[in-house]
């Protein structure tokens, strides 16, 4: 059973070069299912409407080490009218005494998983964002105690402001968040627009404004030439793509501007996209006219917005959105490997979450919701995580050859891919590999980081090969035939 959980570990953290030795990476572990208390709370007042954002001095004992004079307050909007008092939370360790802090890190959230069955669709979202290359929150899972009492499953989050530090070596610069009405096209200081939601505005408008300007006005042929100057562009369309195939319709995909962080970072002189807020994502709202088999590939909803709308007239922006749908479908979005995802969380929280009396599901609904199937939860009909998994996969393969695009990036699986047969799989120590190809080959086996860790020669077709020492985990078996066709399939190697 251990080394079940560490290879699940590692297929958790393959992708994710900020869980290294770094600060946060023990607070972080998403491994464990972390216990914080905060104690010393007067929850007559700590949960009142008008004491949302005001920190009260509280007592925090996170993984058994207790941090006193620790700052605590509730947050969020939507989420914060959870029943119960389930409320999202800030704890900024450092609020009332500088310096404190735990792991190096001194802020994190506490969510409390608003209208999601499986509460897991936020940190699924979160590791898919960080295998995609942006910059990503790092989370996990918590049981929260207030006062001794237990409080229930939250995601652990990291702050934005450890983001901005770790990832740009600045927690101060200027940040833009716009809600729903704002356009990256269009320069406006309206809140319902655009709001400053991090450092000095003063300074900071002119350049937004003129960032705007050139998002607006800038044509297709000097496009790639001018915005990379001024935004990351590439990460922008990722990003994109990542809420389009996970049908996160609490973002930009179904509201003009909604739910957009844009870092203005000093150091590289440009803004950056910064994911945020995926609770409704994997196909949590808008499912009675979208589901994962109905929401194609490239929605109208979005190539009429600025600055999406480049899609079309821009090639290289095209194939940075589709090429981030080829690595989802090959890499990260595949059944054995999101599902293998699900489950391991899934095994991790379980007894926890149905200790959690005051979570929005019963233990039915959280059970569906982590699996298979759909339910009708809060007046959508929801997916099932697993279900929702192979029934996009299915959609977006099938709309990636409908259109067609040969992928540039992932492991690709060929249209020839059906010669090869492995089994069993998952395995344990052997491997059969019925490759139905005559004369010489050469087999590979790759790990999910691109290396390459085992190699040799097929002299037969049920070929038997060892894989007892490799670490657990998913891999792809390549076989290169004598006219250097490759064929290729993922497996799953577990312990005993």
């Amino acid at each position: 059973m251990k080394a079940f959980i560490l290879s699940l570990l590692l297929i958790v953290a393959l992708n994710s070069p900020i869980l290294n030795a770094q600060q946060g990476s023990v607070l972080f572990n998403d491994a464990t299912l972390h216990e914080i208390r905060i104690d010393n709370v007067d929850t007559t007042t700590f949960f009142l409407q008008q004491n949302k954002g005001v920190y009260s001095m509280t007592t925090v004992t996170i993984d058994g080490t207790t941090i006193d004079s620790a700052g605590a307050t509730t947050k969020g909007n939507i989420s914060w009218t959870h029943p119960n008092n389930k409320r999202p939370m800030k704890i900024k360790l450092n609020n009332f005494v500088s310096g404190k802090k735990y792991d190096g890190i001194k802020e994190f959230y506490l969510h409390n998983s608003y209208g999601d069955p499986s509460l897991m669709r936020e940190k699924l979202t979160y590791d898919i964002c960080s295998q995609m290359g942006l910059h990503s929150l790092r989370a996990a899972f918590a049981k929260v105690y207030i006062n001794n009492v237990y409080w229930g499953v939250f995601t652990l989050l990291e702050a934005k402001d450890e983001l901005y530090k770790r990832d740009f070596a600045n927690r101060d610069a200027e940040v833009y968040e716009s809600f729903d009405l704002g356009s990256l096209c269009v320069f406006s200081q309206d809140p319902m627009d655009w709001a400053v939601d991090n450092g000095n505005p003063s300074p900071g408008w002119p350049r937004f404004q003129m960032l705007t300007n050139k998002l607006a006005n800038t044509s297709s042929g000097d496009y790639m030439d001018t915005i990379p100057e001024y935004f990351n562009i590439t990460d922008f369309f990722k990003y994109q793509a990542v809420n389009v195939y996970l049908l996160n319709f609490d973002s930009y995909l179904a509201y003009n501007g909604n739910q957009l962080y844009l870092f203005d970072s000093i150091n590289e002189n440009r803004f950056q996209i910064i994911p945020w807020d995926f609770n409704a994502s994997f196909g949590l709202w808008n499912t009675n006219n979208y589901n994962p088999n109905t929401l194609p590939i490239i929605p109208s909803s979005l190539t009429i917005k600025c600055p999406f709308n480049k899609i079309n007239s821009v090639p290289y922006l095209r194939n940075v959105y589709l090429d981030a749908m080829c690595s989802m479908v090959n890499l990260y979005c595949d059944t054995l490997t999101l599902n293998t995802k699900i489950t391991f969380y899934y095994n991790l929280i379980r007894n926890a979450a149905y200790s959690d009396s005051r979570k929005e599901p019963t233990n039915s609904q959280f059970d569906l919701g982590a699996n298979y199937g759909y339910q009708n939860y809060l007046n959508d009909n929801v997916p099932g995580l697993k279900t929702f998994v192979i029934e996009r996969w299915n959609k977006i393969t099938t709309d990636l050859q409908s259109l067609p695009y040969a992928c540039t990036t992932g492991i690709k699986t060929p249209d020839n891919s059906q010669q090869l047969i492995i089994y069993p799989n998952p395995a344990t120590s052997i491997l059969t590999i019925q490759q139905g190809i005559t004369g010489y080959a050469r087999y590979s086996i790759i790990n999910m980081t691109g290396q390459e860790v085992q190699t040799g020669e097929l002299q037969q077709s049920g070929a038997v090969i060892s894989v007892g020492d490799l670490p657990d985990g998913v891999y792809v078996v390549q076989v290169t035939d004598s006219e250097q066709k490759i064929f290729q399939q993922k497996f799953m190697k577990v312990s005993e």
